[in-house]
């Protein structure tokens, strides 16, 4: 009886040995993170516990495994298969095989700013057959109140701040066809010649003119035709000028297209006019006077042919077309563009529906025979030309870009103007 009643004891005993072996062997292990991507992996881990934790590498507020950095466009020299977050380290191959250098170029007397300063163009050496003769903004002057200085309506002097390179170039769509690291520029390889604005005379004066605060120089002629000269000494070979330029410098581009295609006739030759369409001047200022703007236009061999009294941008683009020099034009505006309507103000010009003007203008242009591809873009605007919206801008599913480089290539793109809306700005604002 007594051998009996040790035998459960003996099982407890045995029991107790396994149950203290198991738990010996359970305290051995060490839980942490065991993914080797996360931030608090930890190598001396033998049971994951489910701690990992990961850097949101692109800033998009989820946190996982999957997020690996690099570089993740495959256009890129430093593309990384592997990477699935984009982390801002993308290196890309020139976009130019040309320098994206400017220079400044000074320019000799009579050359002048309106206070007499000393005027300068600048330059961008690249392609000897590919040019464009840009011609810079900047208001206008003709009478005391417009010619104030300081707070005129208009641009004084030329300097190192006219230096047309974007502060931001690369991965960056500043600066709009200036920017020469971007990929998408048609412009990209073209050499420039940019003709700084500092005169008050829209490109077309010569005179010095005493108003109540002062003498100003309008000789922005003179100073254009120095850069005109300038492309003309550079490049003689030239087989593509593109002619254009913004506000104040859109006007002249048409009449330096017609100048350019009579002393390059094998040459194919456009011209642009950026925010200008609804330029209208109604007898209100004698500006050819004022200006000698009568002598200037001998120059292109219109003296008496066009007068900057009573003028349209429709005149601007017909008279040269009419010469018969095979140009090709195209134009952008904004349908409500701000500054374009302040001006007409100043202009005396009656008022009148700034977005009618311009389809106005374009109709008389295409009704006498001339073909010309507008693009007018909704709001209140200016320029497109050195911007971002260069890149960006679309109006009801038309790209800016792929309308503007089919032009450039050699193409008479679809007018793209704005139906619905006009009036409403990129930040959803109405004029």
């Amino acid at each position: 009886m007594a051998k009996a009643n040790n035998v459960p004891t003996i099982v407890l005993i045995v029991l107790s040995v396994l149950l203290s072996g198991c738990a010996g062997t359970s305290s051995e292990e060490i839980q942490g993170c065991m993914d080797e991507v996360a931030q608090n992996y930890d190598e001396g881990a033998t049971l994951d516990d489910d701690s990992c934790s990961y850097l949101d590498t692109d800033g998009d507020g989820v946190f996982d495994h999957l997020e690996v950095p690099g570089c993740v466009d495959e256009g890129a020299t430093n593309y990384d298969s592997s990477a699935t977050d984009d982390d801002g380290s993308c290196a890309y191959p020139p976009a130019s095989q040309y320098s994206t250098a400017w220079s400044e170029v000074g320019m000799d007397k009579p050359c002048q700013c309106s206070d007499g300063s000393n005027y300068s163009v600048w330059h961008r050496d690249a392609s000897q057959t590919h040019v464009v003769l840009y011609f810079q903004g900047g208001g206008a002057c003709w009478n005391d109140f417009t010619c104030v200085v300081p707070g005129g309506t208009y641009k004084t002097n030329t300097g190192e701040w006219d230096d047309p390179t974007p502060s931001t170039q690369e991965n960056s769509n500043a600066g709009g066809i200036f920017n020469f690291a971007n990929h998408d520029n048609p412009l990209v390889d073209y050499s420039f010649i940019f003709v700084p604005y500092c005169s008050g005379d829209i490109h077309v004066g010569n005179n010095n003119v005493t108003y109540e605060h002062g003498e100003v120089q309008h000789r922005g002629h003179l100073n254009a035709m120095s850069g005109y000269e300038l492309m003309k000494s550079m490049y003689p070979n030239a087989e593509e000028i593109f002619v254009t330029g913004s506000s104040a410098g859109s006007i002249p581009a048409t009449l330096y297209a017609m100048k350019s295609a009579m002393d390059y006739p094998d040459a194919s030759v456009s011209a642009f006019n950026d925010a200008t369409g609804g330029l209208v001047s109604l007898e209100t200022i004698d500006l050819d006077t004022l200006w000698s703007i009568n002598e200037t236009m001998s120059d292109f061999s219109l003296d008496g042919v066009v007068s900057f009294n009573n003028l349209s941008s429709a005149d601007l683009v017909i008279v040269p077309a009419m010469q018969n020099l095979g140009i090709k034009f195209a134009r952008y505006d904004n349908a409500y563009d701000n500054t374009m309507r302040y001006f007409n103000g100043l202009l005396d010009n009656p008022p009148f529906d700034y977005n009618e003007q311009i389809r106005i203008s374009e109709n008389e242009i295409e009704e006498a025979g001339v073909d010309i591809s507008g693009f007018i873009a909704p709001g209140d605007g200016h320029t497109i030309l050195g911007n971002s919206g260069f890149y960006e801008l679309e109006v009801e599913g038309h790209s800016f870009l792929e309308w503007f480089t089919s032009f450039v290539e050699g193409g008479q793109p679809e007018d793209v103007h704005c139906t619905d809306d006009c009036n409403l700005n990129p930040d959803g604002s109405t004029v």
